[in-house]
């Protein structure tokens, strides 16, 4: 089946093929040998930090860099992966896509939890930064919603869920 036919799978892989460079430009470039840092990686995150002033990309605090690492080690070849998976229909993207979606919704919900106990940030810059986190949130729940469903369907025949 095409994936022009499977709409969620096209806003996934939208979402994948955004993710790979946000992950290789902005996100995970302090972690990043120098030789493939470049100046474009360094002037985005500047303008990110300039503009949105978040705190975790100003100062990361120890568990925040954990989140970058595994959104090095594990966002960046997933996404690389399910930019393929998705295209082909591959039987496993409803997998790994349920660990993806809750892990990003985890994480992200860690994040903001700790946006909003910020005291030195106004309520303006904390808005702002919900309206840049929120979307992954909403996505990583709805992602994992969706991958259990499709599990439930392929595992467990509907006779055997009513």
């Amino acid at each position: 089946m095409s994936i022009c036919t499977r709409k969620r799978d096209l806003a996934y892989l939208l979402f994948f093929v955004t993710h790979v460079p946000i992950i290789l430009l902005i996100d995970t470039v302090p972690l990043l040998p120098t030789f493939l840092q470049t100046n474009l990686s360094h002037n985005l995150r500047a303008f990110y930090i300039t503009t949105y002033h978040d705190k975790f990309f100003e100062d990361p605090p120890t568990w925040f860099t954990v989140f970058i690492w595994m959104e090095l080690l594990y966002h960046l070849p997933l996404s690389i992966w399910a930019t393929r998976g998705l295209l082909k229909d591959h039987p496993l993207v409803p997998v790994h896509l349920l660990v993806f979606g809750i892990q990003a919704f985890i994480t992200t919900l860690t994040s903001l939890v700790v946006v909003w106990s910020w005291t030195d940030r106004s309520i303006a810059e904390k808005q702002q930064l919900t309206m840049l986190y929120a979307p992954y949130l909403a996505l990583g729940g709805f992602m994992a919603l969706d991958m259990v469903f499709r599990l439930r369907d392929k595992l467990m025949p509907k006779s055997k869920r009513e």
